[in-house]
């Protein structure tokens, strides 16, 4: 199963990302200099769209929709989340999904919204022989520049998963965080994307 066979490809601008915990990949965590390896996981991804607004406490957060909102959309949500806006907020979409940061030797997920970065993996996973087999490949994440002048990048490759130790490392650790229930969509929601979500 191809990892975009459930997603609409969605075309953006470049947005600000929030900070996230050691279970989540951001962008912005990404230093001028440095370069994070990672490999995709499973067979599903997630594209969506977010407007950011300011909750109660006077902080930058985000509202996410499956799909473009209206203007009108956009507004009952923050009404019942309690998100401030002033009136000018647009939509711009986001993907998702669930990566072994090589680095963090860890699973995490990866949420991304910078064109840069969406165009270079879109592309990549679009390409007939890439597609077919997404998890032989790895993406070189890089980012130049600092605040509003940062510039990422993103760089398909030979994976590591080509040897079988790392495969197996990694199958492993997907494996269990698959068996607690791991589910991009909770991003939708605001849930944690590592825990069930009964309904």
């Amino acid at each position: 199963m191809s990892l975009l066979s459930d997603v609409n490809v969605v075309r953006t601008q470049v947005t600000a990302n929030s900070g996230g915990g050691g279970s989540y990949l951001n962008p912005s965590s990404i230093n001028e200099g440095d370069t994070t390896r990672i490999t995709l996981l499973g067979d599903k991804s997630l594209a969506g769209y977010e407007v950011w607004g300011t909750n109660s406490e006077g902080k930058r957060t985000s509202m996410k929709f499956r799909t473009q909102p209206a203007r009108e959309d956009i507004q009952t949500r923050a009404d019942e989340e309690g998100v401030s806006l002033k009136g000018d907020e647009k939509a711009k979409g986001f993907y998702a999904f669930f990566v072994w940061n090589y680095d963090a030797e860890k699973v995490q997920a990866f949420q991304f919204s910078q064109a840069s970065l969406i165009d270079p993996i879109i592309a990549s996973l679009s390409d007939e022989e890439i597609g077919a087999e997404p998890h032989a490949y790895d993406f070189k994440l890089s980012a130049t520049g600092t605040g509003m002048d940062k510039r990422y990048a993103a760089m398909c490759v030979p994976g590591k998963r080509r040897q079988p130790a790392v495969e197996k490392k990694v199958t492993a650790a997907w494996e269990e965080v698959q068996e607690a229930g791991a589910d991009l969509s909770n991003l939708l929601v605001g849930a944690d994307v590592f825990k069930s979500v009964i309904p």
